[in-house]
């Protein structure tokens, strides 16, 4: 797991790189880190509704839904490093084994999500609130265990996901130096991944 945190924030200074901004000073800001939080949640969002789409569309047995996962994954460890979650925290991948169903897991993630959601201030228009790091934190290691039940719904293990999610860091860094965009956006490179 610390290769993949590693790896994960070598990607985080790029990325946000070439958006003109200093990953590392911005997850220094108290501010800014709960932009991030909320920027990091709208993606790892997104990547869930992927997962259900293609899951939806395909089955469990899509190799895609394996990079999906794996595409949830690379927001997971983003969001873990604002919160300050290690490496170590996280609890191994084989501890998740279970008879979870696909859309249990599904409903969890979401709610879990939502959950995330609930530790900013994102309501505008009410009185009090605050970010509420305790909470925040929570929510993200209980986005742990879900994405690792999803993970064994897929059968697949940790040198399995480590394996897709080094392919897929290249794939990132790759779009990146090309300057991807969403009108650029293919997911012909996701396809060349080997699962």
């Amino acid at each position: 797991m610390r290769e993949i945190f590693s790896l994960q924030w070598e990607l985080n200074i790029h990325t946000l790189a070439n958006a003109g901004r200093d990953f590392e000073a911005t997850m220094n800001d108290p501010e800014q880190r709960v932009v991030w939080i909320e920027n990091y949640r709208k993606a790892l969002s997104a990547e869930l509704a992927e997962l259900i789409r293609e899951v939806r569309d395909h089955g469990l047995a899509t190799q895609n839904g394996k990079v999906e996962i794996v595409d949830m994954l690379h927001f997971l460890v983003s969001l873990s490093q604002i919160v300050g979650i290690k490496p170590d925290e996280v609890p191994p991948l084989s501890l998740h084994a279970n008879g979870d169903s696909f859309e249990a897991c599904a409903i969890r993630a979401f709610l879990g999500v939502d959950d995330l959601q609930g530790s900013l201030k994102w309501k505008w228009w009410a009185k009090g609130g605050g970010f509420k790091p305790d909470k925040a934190r929570s929510a993200i290691l209980d986005l742990w265990d879900v994405v690792f039940r999803v993970c064994a719904v897929f059968g697949l293990d940790f040198q399995e996901l480590k394996k897709i999610y080094i392919a897929k860091n290249r794939i990132n860094f790759e779009r990146q130096r090309k300057n991807y965009n969403e009108d650029t956006k293919t997911e012909d490179d996701n396809r060349s991944i080997r699962v």
